[in-house]
């Protein structure tokens, strides 16, 4: 339940937030409260931290610095008196942690006041420090008693819930009309492909298409008949010049007719041979 309620005044502080944004020009930073709903006479504890360039630290020197309980709806701005029904309330304490960083710390008691939310800030007195390089302000709901107190922080949290689930429904319903229309797109491509298809189905088969005859052509080109005739030129050429040259160089045989010519012929024939 305590991180429900977190979750509830981060939402609600956020939305403060955004409502001092035209009278807050550099932002603001949050107050950390040890609660966020208290009744009258409790008290809260609020820290913040806050970075301060050594140049500039000579600011701390205006306080000291109060916890003012401001309206819901207005804030503080410097130089300007407070919006009615401001009530300021303790000092905070200032902690060095560091060469320019700052620990602010306060107890503060919550005022007779009516039961409702109420912002609060950080400023001097009169107000012209109402922040270190940025505003500071913090969240929180006072009531009349400690049940009271319960019972607007359970309210609270199931209007924070309600808003959540409507903010979800919202994003499924815009979802779900995507993809109505995604589905009415196919559904349409579908009918028109069925469609065709039918149309196809419906037509007689074609019958097969005959190439005419070309009567007026002849069988075999005129050109083509030169190249025949040239190819079977060259080819007999070639043969005959084969057979003329290989005649002239080829070896004269001469065979015996008798035996005494055999003879006569060994006899003549080197030896070695």
């Amino acid at each position: 339940m305590r991180a429900s309620r977190w979750l509830v005044t981060a939402t609600i502080v956020g939305t403060q937030l955004a409502v001092a944004a035209p009278a807050i020009a550099d932002g603001g930073a949050y107050i950390e409260l040890d609660r966020t709903y208290v009744q009258v006479g409790g008290t809260v504890e609020a820290v913040t931290y806050v970075a301060i360039p050594e140049r500039q630290q000579d600011v701390l020197d205006r306080g000291p610095f109060y916890a003012y309980l401001v309206p819901a709806d207005a804030f503080l701005q410097e130089r300007k008196p407070p919006p009615s029904g401001t009530i300021r309330l303790g000092a905070f304490t200032v902690f060095p942690s560091g060469k320019q960083a700052f620990e602010l710390r306060a107890t503060l008691t919550m005022p007779d006041v009516p039961s409702g939310s109420y912002n609060l800030q950080l400023c001097n007195d009169p107000c012209t420090v109402a922040g270190f390089r940025e505003p500071l302000t913090g969240f929180l709901t006072i009531a009349g008693t400690a049940a009271e107190a319960r019972l607007i922080g359970e309210r609270d949290w199931l209007q924070w819930r309600v808003a959540h689930l409507r903010q979800r429904a919202d994003k499924l319903r815009s979802e779900n009309e995507d993809l109505e229309t995604g589905l009415a797109a196919l559904q349409a491509e579908a009918d028109a492909l069925a469609a065709r298809v039918a149309d196809l189905q419906a037509r007689p088969p074609a019958a097969p298409i005959d190439a005419p005859e070309d009567t007026d052509r002849p069988i075999v080109d005129a050109w083509a008949l030169v190249a025949i005739a040239i190819a079977l030129l060259v080819t007999f050429g070639s043969v005959a010049l084969a057979i003329v040259f290989g005649r002239r160089h080829a070896p004269r045989v001469v065979v015996p007719d008798t035996i005494a010519e055999l003879e006569e012929e060994a006899e003549l024939r080197p030896v070695g041979r």
